[in-house]
């Protein structure tokens, strides 16, 4: 038997903050369509379940006709169910009512509830305040069974406060652990018989959900060995750019672009700017932040790199640069890292750069 393992859909998010208005129109739109292509990918895999642990939604409040395309979408593939736990963003409020639901969308209470398939049990609860404590202790499957646990949370091997504590759910006979909660692919075993999964969320949203992003796909014959399915249609890479030693900005500037060269123009780039510079060195990153942006759907780029200073240079010097760095360095008062930041802005602000973040 095939199972599909998904998680944190964030359907209608809002992505305001990382996009300008069309290009989160259209990236709410494209969360949707890689939901539908997920069931229509289950349909050619002859899966019979897709479960869903938790988050399907950004928002309690749904736009109407979104919420019609899901349950239409549930409606019209009848012959897979999808099971549902929630999570941290419905944990009060779920977006369906019960005369709404298909008999195909099946969801989890406050007391854990099993849904049979031949020799797989799929067991699951919603995890909240309520039921975090007694979980553990009111947990019970049947040894014999391919037993597949769902919950929604952030894992912890220790007992935290609105944390899953994996050691109490050690030796309770769970083969496959379906979570989620964290967006990136997460697994590791959990006793010597299953293993703990996150997923993933299916599609990048921002620029903090960095790399490949897809689904697990679940063989029951081979239950403790889960493979994962890149699905999105657009993945968010982070390009660390060391600019130690070049001193002329086209030179940095090349050494972006052939870094980025082999990266689909439909994807997200977040660049991060590091090692150190010449004071001489004058940046546009202006100029390739709008040059990137017209080949790549969304880019962010952030200036982490460092002044690199030697107070000797300057001991001899009289300007107000040097006077400026002098009274810096000679600060005791000042860690290293906060000299080295106070360096940067001021400088910049001397050189007449712009001090803000490049986004």
């Amino acid at each position: 038997m095939k199972i599909i393992h998904t998680a944190d859909l964030h359907l209608e998010s809002k992505m305001g903050v990382n996009l300008d208005n069309d290009k989160a129109k259209k990236r709410r739109n494209e969360l949707l369509f890689t939901f539908e292509n997920l069931v229509l990918e289950a349909k050619k895999m002859d899966v019979k379940v897709i479960i869903i642990a938790g988050d399907m939604f950004d928002t309690k409040s749904i736009n109407k006709k979104t919420k019609e395309y899901i349950l239409n979408l549930f409606k019209k593939n009848s012959d897979i169910d999808f099971i549902y736990t929630s999570g941290n963003h419905d944990e009060n409020n779920f977006f369906f009512s019960e005369e709404e639901l298909p008999s195909n969308f099946k969801t989890f209470g406050n007391v854990w509830k099993t849904y049979s398939y031949d020799d797989v049990d799929i067991t699951g609860i919603n995890y909240n305040e309520h039921t975090s404590k007694s979980l553990y202790d009111t947990l019970s499957l049947v040894m014999n069974k391919n037993n597949i646990v769902v919950l929604h949370g952030q894992v912890s091997q220790y007992k935290a406060d609105g944390c899953i504590n994996l050691n109490e759910l050690v030796d309770k006979g769970i083969d496959y652990l379906a979570l989620g909660h964290i967006h990136s692919l997460k697994y590791d075993k959990l006793d010597q018989r299953g293993v703990w999964v996150y997923p993933g969320c299916l599609e990048p949203r921002g620029f903090d959900e960095l790399g490949v992003k897809g689904f697990v796909l679940i063989d029951t014959d081979t239950i403790h060995k889960p493979d994962f399915i890149p699905f999105s249609k657009r993945t968010c890479h982070e390009i660390n750019v060391d600019i130690t030693g070049l001193n002329e900005w086209m030179d940095i500037n090349n050494k972006v672009f052939d870094l980025i060269r082999d990266i689909s123009h439909e994807d997200l780039l977040y660049i991060n700017l590091v090692g150190k510079y010449d004071i001489s060195l004058i940046k546009r990153i202006e100029v390739l932040k709008d040059r990137l942006d017209q080949l790549f759907f969304a880019v962010r780029i952030k200036d982490l790199s460092k002044l690199a200073i030697n107070i000797s240079d300057y001991e001899s010097d009289i300007s107000l640069k040097s006077e400026f760095i002098q009274t810096v360095l000679k600060n005791d008062e000042l860690d290293e890292e906060t000299k080295q930041i106070v360096l940067d802005l001021g400088i910049k602000a001397l050189l007449g750069d712009d001090l803000h973040e490049i986004n």
